[in-house]
């Protein structure tokens, strides 16, 4: 359990850009432009083909980088922790990073928290009672490198919509 705390703490912005392209349209016409019903009197007329209009240019952009992860508007206790398990359960590890208080430690660094979950996958969280900011809870998570379930119990600290302690152990 000690490992699941642990892997709560670690949190580092990953910046992903995405690459697009974007189609510019052909210049309109030039107000000078001949009318197509009336020659031009000023022009020969020409036996060479028409011109067209040149090919619309491609110019790779980067999209804009995500904003910043900021803490969700939730603030009892009860829905901080179930965003933070359904984070984690989701692949969301960010936004569970930011439910982590700066009181939480774990002296992991992100990555180290994210892989911490690789081989975590459904999760069932059940409350067990909330007594002012502290929150205790089962939770049963299934172990998708070995398909086994996990059990754990614990108790969350949550104050301004943060997770700032957790004393939880794995029960099998």
């Amino acid at each position: 359990m000690r490992t699941l705390v642990t892997t709560l703490a670690a949190v580092a912005a990953l910046g992903l850009a995405a690459c697009t392209t974007v189609n510019s349209a052909p210049a309109p016409p030039s107000a000078h432009a001949a009318s197509p019903s009336a020659p031009s009197p000023s022009a020969p007329p020409s036996s060479a083909p028409p011109r067209s209009a040149p090919p619309p240019t491609t110019a790779p952009t980067q999209a804009a980088p995500p904003p910043p992860v900021t803490v969700p508007n939730v603030t009892s206790p009860w829905a901080v922790v179930s965003a933070y398990y359904g984070d984690i359960e989701s692949g969301n590890y960010s936004e569970a990073w930011a439910l982590l208080g700066s009181g939480m430690t774990t002296d992991q660094t992100y990555q180290q928290f994210v892989d911490g979950y690789a081989c975590t996958g459904s999760q069932t969280l059940t409350e067990n009672g909330t007594s002012g900011d502290q929150v205790s809870f089962d939770l049963a998570a299934v172990d998708t490198c070995t398909g086994q379930t996990q059990t754990y119990t614990g108790t969350d600290t949550v104050q301004s919509g943060q997770i700032v302690a957790a004393d939880v152990s794995q029960t099998s």
